[in-house]
């Protein structure tokens, strides 16, 4: 363990956790030392080859992740793996030598203890192996029932507890409150929330004029309430998502008593207002839930559509502009209606998502490469932006006109760490985590000026997602003073304090590694 590794460790757990969590972890990792080495050096040649079969796996899921992310396999990169397994081919094409690397390491290291045990003449008894099984429920408890870590366990602890652990896990699913109070104002009659997917807003062309990424955007400006670079509540889908919908506050950052799941949420406000609710996914073709989102959540939401289910036969890149279509469809109709949007958005592999042929930046990435070179990587990530974001927004505006009464709020979920060269992890990263992969956008538009803001009158670079929650129960037609007593301050009001921003790097309940992050814009990516 790196020096640099144990201060990170020591400090965590004592100042951010407890005393008691950080015995507890010295203890268990001693332990689990103590254990692995009476595998290795058991008198039983059998539990001995058992043990060598078992930790290979497991060395070259570790080593993999070291050779392609600089850190060893921890919880949260569980928890990734395990929700994107649909993913796990286009993972294995783009980090084959990483991968191939790892197995030949593996196999090195074993060759390694097995030499050093046949020159040592140290043997444990047989019975000394069920220390591995105590120790290896120990760190798993740890894990589970606090926020302990193992992310510098030994392999063969380490890898099978954090994916057992993302595999099991069972969030608590409490009853929601229900809305406290009625609006007083009848609302806006159509209120859209579009969540994108992996937009980062230092690379549009509104913060970046010289940068061609999203140009018609940057001819409408005039009609946008930009509020410029926003931090998201974390550097994840799942947990900035549902932080938007449940009003989660910052102060509650991290989550560890999952009030996020208890509190009223949006789709509840909105009906208690009169709107009919609507669900929209464009990134699952499956009669899935994701982000958090339970059957609870389903009790308040009217309507669930997924484009990828309804129109299998379209490509994976047109799912956002089926979202623009039915966004203009629902716009029209005489009906209160409130939607919350998912996007597909610019989620990697980048070349995916938007038609081969429009690419406007070249050279690109092959289909179904994620990060390699990055001279490739932003050509392929800013062509997708030019698609998902800049012709999206095109079909949208001219479909909705004033006379429909509609009023969109936009931002996205997290952005991208486009600063690096190589192999990188673009976002949910724990260590080293750029700001980047929280600057997201956030705008409002408003055909009709319902909102009664003009473009020339927000401010930029003081907001973050904690904004929207407020903005949203405003419009729908909530007091605006109980609104900021008990969310804080929305968009639509001029005096928002420029408070130093946060975001959580890591998982929004706390499990595993993760750490409060400040975001300042300018920040140093944005050098390079």
């Amino acid at each position: 363990m790196r020096p640099g590794r144990l201060y990170f460790l020591l400090t965590y757990l004592l100042f951010q956790d407890s005393v008691l969590h950080l015995l507890l972890y010295l203890l268990v990792f001693a332990s689990s030392l103590l254990g692995l080495l009476t595998l290795l050096f058991n008198r039983s040649k059998s539990l001995y080859a058992a043990t060598l079969v078992l930790l290979f796996p497991c060395l070259l899921i570790s080593l993999s992740y070291r050779f392609i992310s600089g850190y060893n396999f921890m919880y949260p990169d569980a928890v990734l793996a395990w929700n994107n397994l649909n993913l796990a081919d286009t993972a294995l094409r783009n980090y084959f030598w990483q991968i191939a690397a790892a197995f030949l390491a593996a196999a090195l290291l074993l060759l390694l203890v097995h030499g050093i045990r046949k020159k040592m003449p140290w043997r444990t008894a047989p019975t000394s192996g069920c220390l591995v099984l105590l120790v290896g429920l120990a760190a798993f408890l740890l894990l589970k029932r606090t926020t302990g870590i193992v992310d510098d366990y030994p392999a063969l602890y380490r890898v099978p507890i954090t994916l057992l652990a993302a595999a099991t896990d069972q969030l608590p699913q409490p009853t929601r409150k229900p809305a406290p109070v009625s609006p007083v104002a009848p609302g806006v009659r159509h209120l859209f929330l579009v969540v994108d997917e992996s937009i980062t807003a230092t690379e549009l062309t509104l913060q970046q004029p010289n940068l061609q990424t999203t140009p018609f955007l940057y001819s409408r400006r005039e009609q946008l309430l930009d509020f410029g670079i926003a931090s998201s509540f974390t550097n994840q889908s799942g947990g900035s998502n549902i932080a938007l919908m449940s009003g989660t506050r910052p102060t509650e950052l991290p989550d560890t008593t999952f009030r996020t799941f208890s509190r009223t949420n949006i789709f509840q406000y909105a009906q208690k207002a009169g709107y009919t609710t609507y669900y929209i996914d464009a990134q699952l073709g499956g009669n899935v839930l994701q982000n958090f989102m339970t059957p609870e959540d389903l009790r308040y939401i009217d309507h669930v559509e997924r484009p990828g289910a309804q129109h299998p036969e379209e490509p994976y890149h047109n799912r956002d502009m089926l979202v623009a279509t039915r966004l203009a469809q629902l716009a029209k109709t005489p009906a209160k209606v409130f939607v919350y949007v998912v996007k597909a958005g610019a989620h990697w592999p980048y070349a995916r998502t938007y038609p081969a042929e429009l690419a406007h930046f070249q050279p690109v990435l092959s289909p179904r490469s994620i990060y390699k070179d990055r001279e490739l990587t932003l050509n392929t990530y800013h062509n997708a932006l030019r698609w998902t974001v800049d012709t999206f927004w095109q079909k949208l505006m001219g479909a909705i006109s004033p006379a429909d009464s509609t009023v969109v709020v936009y931002t996205s979920d997290h952005g991208q760490n486009l600063s690096q060269s190589g192999i990188s992890i673009t976002h949910a990263s724990v260590h080293e985590t750029s700001a980047q992969e929280a600057a997201v956008p956030l705008w409002i538009w408003d055909p009709a000026r319902l909102t009664r803001l003009s473009p020339g009158a927000t401010t930029k670079h003081r907001h973050s997602h904690a904004h929207v929650f407020p903005t949203l129960l405003s419009l729908q037609g909530y007091a605006p003073a109980w609104v900021r007593q008990q969310y804080g301050p929305s968009l639509l009001e001029a005096d928002v304090p420029s408070d130093q921003r946060y975001f959580l790097a890591g998982d929004l309940f706390g499990r595993g590694s993760h750490s409060l992050r400040s975001f300042t814009y300018p920040f140093p990516a944005l050098a390079d």
